[in-house]
């Protein structure tokens, strides 16, 4: 059983840190404590040594950097360290794993999923030394950091978090990524552990399964076109493929679906495991990366072991102005129809197999108008013909159209008409 130690100021992200870990591994992992900053942790770590720490960058006293170092100069590579930040800086995060930590963690984005990576990359680093009689294993330094850092911000780039070209080309340039490209083709993967009603494997066999998956996927696709793969969790990873305009856009498709089957032939053979792929349009600049990743999820949730390889212009049609019409037209009439409902961007990208962060940019674009704008609006639209009919009270109508109170329902009208739902009524009626 791993012993851990979770060190923060915020009492609340210690509540989420242990139920996020009781939930996910109760057999094996023991939270030996809590600290409010780096010096009581200190405290903790040399009277009862813990394997694994979960600690903020930023505290009072001693700050998590410091924790890091102070515990990396005593006692090497174990405990080994994740680090949490509430902020995207660059530097103190390089900081971290040049310490040697094994992960960072942005708050704003911490889900079990992201947690559980970390724990993983801690538990792996663990379990090599315990193989190597708790030896410290030669650490590559500088070249295994920046990978982690390439793959952070490739992550972030995915997620819609960089807003702005000149800020990704800037970034890019101090990762060592190069941009100078201008055509961009996302594909999106899934793997599994083991052929179609295998038994189950362990987490360990999961994870070499996987590793050696990526390994092989990158060795055989490189061959094919330039290219950076990113991986997304224990099942699911990215390619990027870089081009220029002076190759057509049709051969270049033909060179990824080429280089996929290759990889997803020879993977199969060799792990018995299965692939499926989704391809993603081609984009023109960096900052459209985040798009063609969305398209290439969604089609991804479409291919199977039939069709293994999904190309999102076929789900929209040959006409991808025409598809993109098409869908918008029925997102719209869907929220026309179900008024009565929540309509959450999640629920409604779900019903029509998008990605949220796809249907919100799609949408956007194609509108020029917000998702949860237009859902308001139409809301408040219906609203004001149950208000004048007579029938209902101000209380029933918010109601039947899947607000949480009537304060709310107010408090979304006056937004949107610029008058309560009262004073609507009243200037109607004089």
């Amino acid at each position: 059983m791993y012993r851990l130690l979770i060190v923060d100021d915020e009492p609340l992200v210690q509540i989420g840190l242990k139920s996020m870990i009781a939930k996910e591994y109760p057999d094996d992992i023991e939270i030996i404590g809590t600290a409010s900053n780096g010096q009581e942790a200190w405290e903790i770590i040399e009277n009862d040594p813990p394997d694994i720490v979960i600690a903020d960058i930023r505290m009072p006293v001693m700050t998590g950097l410091e924790l890091l170092g102070r515990s990396h100069d005593k006692y090497g590579s174990v405990p080994a360290f994740i680090m949490l930040t509430a902020y995207e800086e660059f530097e103190m995060a390089r900081q971290a794993l040049l310490g040697e930590a094994v992960d960072y963690l942005i708050k704003i984005e911490l889900n079990a999923q992201t947690l559980s990576n970390a724990l993983s990359k801690a538990m792996t680093r663990i379990d090599d030394l315990a193989k190597k009689s708790h030896k410290v294993p030669e650490y590559s330094g500088t070249k295994s950091s920046l990978e982690d850092l390439r793959q952070k911000f490739m992550l972030r780039l995915f997620a819609h978090q960089i807003s702005d070209n000149d800020r990704i080309i800037s970034e890019a340039g101090e990762l060592g990524l190069s941009f100078d490209y201008n055509r961009y083709i996302v594909v999106y993967g899934e793997t599994s552990t083991g052929p179609s009603g295998s038994a189950a494997v362990t987490h360990s066999d999961a994870l070499g399964v996987y590793s050696s998956s990526i390994s092989m996927a990158k060795e055989i696709i490189s061959k094919h076109a330039p290219c950076q793969i990113i991986s997304i969790d224990l099942r699911h990873f990215a390619v990027v493929f870089f081009f220029t305009e002076e190759t057509p856009v049709a051969e270049t498709m033909d060179l990824i679906s080429e280089a996929l089957e290759n990889a997803r032939t020879m993977i199969t053979s060799y792990f018995k495991s299965t692939l499926t792929f989704g391809i993603g349009s081609a984009v023109t600049s960096p900052l459209d990366i985040s798009v063609s990743f969305d398209e290439a999820k969604t089609a991804q949730q479409q291919a199977d072991v039939s069709h293994p390889i999904r190309f999102f212009s076929h789900i929209v049609g040959s006409n991808r102005r025409s598809g993109k019409d098409k869908l918008i037209a029925a997102i719209q009439e869907y929220i026309d129809s179900n008024l009565n409902g929540r309509l959450q961007l999640n629920e409604v990208a779900e019903v029509f197999g998008l990605s949220p962060a796809y249907l919100s940019v799609l949408f956007k674009k194609n509108t020029e108008t917000g998702f949860s704008e237009y859902v308001y609006t139409r809301k408040i639209d219906r609203a004001k013909e149950m208000l004048l009919s007579g029938d209902m009270k101000i209380y029933e109508v918010a109601d039947a159209l899947g607000f949480e109170s009537a304060y709310y329902f107010s408090k979304v009208f006056k937004k949107v008409d610029g008058h309560s739902p009262r004073e609507y009524i009243q200037s109607k009626s004089s």
